[in-house]
């Protein structure tokens, strides 16, 4: 891994060159939009995700999301005229492959105007050479090295690692759960809340009697599964991919160990969902929390995002309903509509011009008015209006680190599905009370 990011911090300057034949394609004048005399030309949107590979359901989600959001910007006319595309670079989870996958992308993409990504695995890697190109992000990494990140094109519209973490516990607390094992797989997205899981439980003077890493996709755990129940814990907290988890919980549920599961928002998506409901039955019911991104209450944007998921249901993956949802699309949802809002608002596709407007049109303040679907927003930027875009996910509100991220939610999965059925709230107030790092 240290080679790896040794040699993307070399090459940033050298990307960030040969970057800018492709930056000049981008180059048109801050007042029509960058169309000048070549007319109208598409917009590329670049999602830097895992699309193959064990990983792969993190392209999977960003599709459920960003697939919808091009449909319904470029029904509602496109962006200043230009129609948006997409373009999937493949990072297979793995920095060494997501470095020459984006540095080819930077060299060969004609009109790029952001990113949707990257993803926790490849973003130590893959930020630093995006922010030298000075390509606006819209990340869903969580990593604690993004909480007061200097970065000026990352963007994050979802709660850091630590975050998550700390919900849990909470939640953990408020279930009067004094002794807990933690189960998290040893790939680096798994990771990735770990800490902030450790360090809540110990600020809350919760045990933690039982603490392991699993390595993915083995045939069987139960040498591990015996472990943890001579432990006696009273709830697992976990994150790994879905047939790990299918494995270890499905054999901890034949054992007769089974206890209470608590998730990260990472566990509340549809594969992961499939395969231990699978493993359990009628047990997963009752079985099962989640700590997710707090749902917006309904609203039009909420409303305008599912009526693109199913209006595009053929182009995302199966099951599209699995999206309607789905936390992590709904966030890519919310940051293409964000970006799309801010070129609008700039005049301007030139990335390095309409990233100083992000905040201008989201975030909340006097005299705004607050919308809630692009259509929405370019009619009032068109009157001359200040906007506020509230999100199908909520008050968007970055920070001076481009954070943004509010009230987590504990969710159980419904009967059939993965609709998310409401147990309580955690609140931002209540994860920032903790005294713990990572948390912005």
């Amino acid at each position: 891994m240290k080679a790896v990011q040794l040699k993307a911090a070399a090459l940033v300057g050298a990307v960030a060159l040969a970057v800018s034949a492709c930056g000049s394609t981008n180059s048109g004048t801050s007042t029509n939009g960058g169309g000048g005399s070549s007319g109208k030309y598409p917009l590329t949107v670049a999602g830097v995700i895992a699309i193959t590979g064990a990983s792969d359901f993190e392209g999977q989600n960003q599709a459920g999301g960003i697939l919808p959001a091009i449909y319904a910007i470029n029904k509602a006319g496109g962006v200043l005229g230009h129609k948006l595309v997409y373009k999937g670079v493949d990072t297979r989870a793995d920095p060494a492959d997501a470095l020459p996958a984006v540095q080819q992308m930077l060299a060969t993409t004609s009109h790029l105007v952001m990113v949707a990504g990257p993803g926790s695995n490849s973003a130590p890697t893959i930020v630093p050479v995006l922010n030298a190109a000075r390509i606006p992000m819209t990340a869903v990494a969580g990593e604690s090295a993004f909480d007061q990140t200097t970065d000026k094109y990352f963007w994050r519209l979802f709660p850091p690692d630590a975050a998550n973490g700390v919900a849990m516990a909470l939640w953990a607390k408020q279930k009067g759960f004094t002794r807990v094992a933690t189960v998290f797989g040893t790939d680096t997205g798994s990771q990735g809340d770990k800490p902030g899981v450790i360090a809540g439980l110990q600020a809350l003077h919760i045990q933690v009697v039982f603490n392991i890493n699993l390595t993915p996709d083995q045939p069987t755990y139960l040498s591990s599964v015996h472990r943890l129940m001579a432990a006696h814990p009273q709830v697992v907290m976990t994150e790994s991919d879905a047939a790990t988890a299918g494995t270890f919980f499905g054999e901890l549920k034949q054992l007769g160990g089974l206890v209470p599961i608590i998730g990260t928002e990472a566990t509340f998506t549809a594969p992961w969902i499939t395969a231990v409901r699978g493993a359990l039955g009628s047990s997963f019911q009752r079985t099962f929390t989640s700590l997710i991104t707090s749902p917006s209450a309904t609203t039009p944007a909420v409303t305008a995002y599912e009526q693109a998921v199913t209006a595009d249901k053929s182009q995302v993956p199966k099951p599209w309903q699995s999206y309607l949802n789905n936390p992590f699309s709904i966030t890519y949802w919310d940051g293409m509509v964000v970006m799309a809002l801010a070129m609008v608002a700039a005049h301007s596709v030139v990335p390095s011009v309409f990233d100083n407007y992000v905040t201008q049109v989201s975030n909340p303040g006097p005299g705004k008015v607050k919308v809630y679907t692009y259509a929405q927003g370019v009619r009032e930027l068109a009157a001359g209006k200040h906007i506020q875009y509230f999100g199908a996910s909520g008050l968007i509100d970055f920070n001076r680190y481009h954070n943004s991220f509010g009230n987590e939610e504990a969710v159980a999965s419904a009967a059939s599905g993965s609709q998310p059925v409401a147990l309580g709230t955690i609140t931002a107030k209540q994860i920032e009370a903790v005294p713990v790092t990572g948390v912005p």
